[in-house]
């Protein structure tokens, strides 16, 4: 059994895992970077590196089949329009 094995073990049997929290709750602290990769990442899910970001900023786990969802797509999209 691998490290990775154990964790995703734990993190399937932990009940401190939470879903994804509310996206007005941490895009706009979400670094740069994360931002990127969450608008190149194709499909739904949150890589694991801004998972763990996600995670820093809403102060809980999240778990790791977290994914986004049609609102949160179009709060991105929001985000990224220019104002006039």
């Amino acid at each position: 059994m691998t490290v990775e094995d154990i964790r995703n073990k734990e993190e399937i049997m932990d009940p401190q895992l939470h879903p994804l929290p509310e996206i007005h709750q941490w895009w706009p602290r979400l670094s740069a970077r994360a931002k990127q990769r969450i608008e190149e990442h194709d499909g739904d899910d949150v890589p694991d590196d801004v998972r763990e970001e996600i995670e820093a900023i809403a102060g809980k786990r999240v778990d790791p089949s977290a994914r986004l969802s049609d609102g949160d797509r179009r709060f991105i999209r929001t985000q990224q329009e220019m104002v006039d």
